[in-house]
This record gives C-alpha cells, structure tokens and sequence, in this order.
C-alpha cells in the first residue's frame, strides 16, 4: 500500500506546538467551568488524551487510502483508545485509581471524544485540501508541458517552411555565381553546408549551448554577407565563458533573421547586425542590434517573434521575456532575457 504523508515535515514542528498548546486550553478551560481536579490535573489528563489521540489517529491516517470506509471506521476506534491510553497514563502520573473515579473517567471519555473529532475533522479537511493543491499543480505542470511540445512542434514545423526557401534561395545564388566568380560560389556553397550541419544538429537536439547557437548564426550571417555584399556587416560580443552556458535552440535565430528581412534587406544602403550577451543578477541577456531601416508595418508582432515569446512563457515562465525597441538613431534593439 501507498503511503500518503499527511503533512510535510517541516510542518510536523509547527502541528506539535499547536497539538500542546490546543490541550493546555482545553485544560484552563475544564478548570474554569468547575470540571475535574487541580489546574494542572486538568492540563496534564489533556495533554496525555490529546497527545494519545492525535498520534493514534494520525497513525491511522497514514496507513490508509485517502476517503475510505477503512479509515472512517478506525477514526472513531483509534480515538475512543487513545482516550482510554491518554486516561491511563494520567492515572499513573497523578496516581488515580480510575475504577474509583467512574464519574472522571466516564467524562473524560466523552469529552475526548468530542475534541479527538473535531481534531480528525480538521485533519481531514486539512489533508484534503493539500491532496486537492497537489493535484491542482500536477495538472498544471502536464498543461505546461504539454503546451511547450506544442509550441516545439508548431517552431520546427515553421522552421521546416522557411528553411526550403532560404535554402533555395541559397542554392540560387551558388548556381549563379559557379560562372561569374566559382571562388565566391565555392565560398557560398561550404557556408551552406556549415549552416545546414549546425541547423541540423540543434533542431534534433533537446539541449544545446549557446555557442551552438552562436555557430549557427555565424554560418547564417557568412551566407547573407555573400547574397548582400557590402550591404550587410555584424559582429559577435559574446564571453568565452558564456558560450558554454545551457540554451534552448532556435530562440535567438528568429531574432537575427527578423534584422537581416525587416532591417537590412529592405534599406537600399544595408547596415550591420551586432550580437552581444552578457550575465546580469543571474538571467543571461542576449541583444540583437541593427542598422537597418527601423519599425516596418507590425514590426515587433510578426508570428516568428510571438512564437519565441510563447516558447519563452513556456519554457521559463515571468523569468524570460522578449523586448523589442526602436532606436532613436535607426534600427531596432531586440533584447531577450532567460535564466541562468
């Protein structure tokens, strides 16, 4: 049979203080309305019985399934005995004679009984409410997970539609190039093979640095600075130490690839694509900068930058974030935070 512990450990310090404290109430308050003996006879005989029941009850809700008859009907048992043990061991300490006293011992039978109830009441409603709470984050934890494959599912699927136009594209270019210049052509064609090894290689992945990344975007940029020529420039500001560092693939590549369509390709004069990353109060942040022509139409909101957002939210929760801002002196700055 399954265990269900019904309380954490670091409450069971905590429940035992309440579990004395409540019994020296019960005991001030059969003093004041005239009931039993002494003050402290009264304490000591509610400290055994409530001691007494409290662990049998308890023992009781540990070694039984959650609602079951089983447990209903020891709870009652298991109270009844541990009113008998708790008046025994307070007969022994103040040296009373319970077939004496039928009376005292007849009362406080009864009114073990009644505190011993409400005190398994209030456990139950207390156990269920942890089991409700337990449930309640397990389905929560299944729905993130489910909708973080989801949204993996949908980013490849949507990479799988992009990366034959690129590559076509691509493709194009070394055909036209074989005659005019074979060396640049040569150049193009071993840059697409690098890039489609690291895209590859990252897409099969569950895991992955960010020098990963970073190689992939590297081989990316080398292609589009033969298509572009002069027109397009970038550089990488990113620590040795950092390349090591645990990242989620294809969250900064639609970043890049949203500077070069929306920035560079459509300005006559081109511009550069600057990527840096540095680790502040525990998030690694990464920059995107660009040159290029600024804001266009729903810039900002296109479907590659909601899907990373979404796989942010799903992967890291309010920890990771996207933010994308114009820049007073041309271009975009898009900025992404994740956890470290």
């Amino acid at each position: 049979m399954k265990l269900h512990p019904m309380t954490p450990r670091n409450l069971l310090p905590k429940l035992v203080i309440i579990l004395l404290t409540g019994n020296v109430l019960i005991g001030l308050l059969l003093t004041v309305v005239g009931f039993g003996g002494t003050l402290w006879q009264n304490i000591s005989y509610s400290e055994c019985i409530g001691v007494s029941i409290c662990t049998l009850v308890g023992l009781v809700f540990q070694f039984t399934p959650l609602g079951s008859i089983l447990r209903w009907g020891l709870v009652p048992i298991a109270i009844l005995l541990g009113g008998t043990i708790g008046q025994v061991v307070g007969n022994l300490i103040w040296r009373s004679r319970p077939d004496l006293l039928p009376a005292l011992y007849s009362k406080s039978q009864f009114i073990g009984l009644f505190f011993g109830s409400l005190g398994a009441i209030a456990m139950y409603v207390k156990e269920r409410y942890w089991v409700l709470e337990t449930e309640l984050k397990s389905r929560e934890l299944q729905r993130l997970e489910a909708e973080k494959r989801s949204i993996e599912a949908h980013l490849k699927m949507l990479q799988a539609q992009v990366e034959p136009h690129f590559l076509f594209n691509s493709l194009a270019n070394v055909a036209g190039l074989i005659e005019a210049d074979p060396a640049l052509a040569r150049h193009l064609l071993e840059d697409l093979i690098r890039y489609l090894r690291a895209s590859l290689k990252r897409t099969r992945a569950e895991g992955g640095t960010l020098g990963d990344e970073l190689d992939l975007l590297e081989a990316y940029l080398d292609i589009f600075k033969i298509r572009l020529g002069p027109r397009l420039d970038y550089s990488f500001a990113v620590p040795d130490r950092l390349r090591a560092l645990g990242f989620p693939p294809m969250l900064l590549q639609p970043l890049v690839e949203n500077a070069i369509r929306h920035g560079i390709e459509p300005r006559i004069a081109g511009g550069r694509v600057d990527i840096a990353a540095v680790r502040l109060d525990g998030a690694l942040e990464l920059t995107v900068r660009d040159t290029g022509a600024g804001f266009a139409e729903a810039m900002g909101h296109g479907l590659g930058l909601e899907n990373v957002r979404a796989r942010l939210a799903a992967l890291f929760g309010d920890a990771g974030s996207l933010a994308i801002a114009e820049l007073a002196d041309g271009g975009v700055l898009a900025t992404l935070k994740v956890p470290v």
